[in-house]
């Protein structure tokens, strides 16, 4: 198969769902990794599609978080650690809310392994379907809604309801990107109102971000800083974020390499 009769490949599996991944397409043609970012950087250059690390996808002109596939290709040794550092902050019986990020799957398998007994509130269907594979020792409540497929999450107004009902001991959240200024944001109006609403109904609201997510924002503003405990991440923060964090009572915690 020549060049162009696999970016021809590539073009459609892009149209049909949104991204491709190195590995699969590699196996499809029957051809290198290297080839198949070759012919990603031509189609990037071409302004056909956006690489990242593992694959490529589409870019929404309203909407560009990654597709879920790609983002559990990012980091996953990084999210491993800061799930771990989190999992100090965790106790038998304790009933705890967590968004649709990778970050926060990493945490619901550490979990699932720790055999604590708690309850997971969840809107990403990605943390619902690991629970359903473990043992017992998480109740699992999954909130519903309209399925977001980008993320693999529930969001919509039935989500928000659902999470309503209930208050948590501890929420953990990893938004697209947070700064001094704006605060938490987001890429997408319906996942940042759930965010929102899991800070709102949590007695304690925890960060997981890796170095990546900070001092840049995305285009959505949510819930600001100010209901946040605790920030856990990877590496030194800068000088002024200590200072905000000190001022406001927000305990920063570096996860062990």
């Amino acid at each position: 198969m020549n060049k162009n009769e696999r970016q021809s490949i590539i073009e459609n599996e892009l149209t049909k769902q949104g991204y491709v991944l190195i590995t699969s397409l590699g196996e499809k043609f029957q051809c290198s990794e290297e080839t198949i970012r070759r012919d990603l950087k031509e189609m990037e250059q071409a302004g056909k599609l956006t690489r990242i690390h593992g694959g490529a996808y589409l870019v929404d002109q309203y909407d560009t978080t990654y597709p879920a596939d790609l983002r559990l290709m990012q980091f996953p040794d990084l999210k491993q650690r800061l799930a771990q550092t989190a999992m100090k902050y965790i106790r038998d019986n304790d009933f705890i809310m967590l968004d649709s990020s990778t970050t926060c799957l990493a945490l619901a398998s550490e979990l699932i392994k720790s055999g604590k007994r708690v309850t997971i509130i969840t809107n990403s269907l990605l943390i619902c379907n690991a629970c359903n594979d473990s043992t017992n020792n998480v109740n699992l409540i999954c909130t519903g809604g309209e399925f977001r497929r980008r993320t693999s999450s529930f969001t919509d107004y039935n989500t928000i309801d659902m999470l309503e009902s209930y208050h948590a001991d501890k929420c953990f959240i990893s938004p697209p990107k947070v700064t001094i200024d704006f605060g938490l944001t987001d890429n997408h109006l319906s996942e940042s109102r759930v965010r929102e609403c899991m800070i709102r109904q949590a007695d304690t609201g925890y960060l997981l971000l890796d170095h990546t997510k900070f001092d840049e924002s995305a285009h959505i503003r949510f819930n600001g800083l100010e209901n946040i405990g605790m920030i856990i991440t990877d590496q030194q923060v800068p000088e002024e974020w200590e200072h905000y964090a000190a001022e406001r009572g927000i305990t920063i915690e570096y996860c062990e390499e």
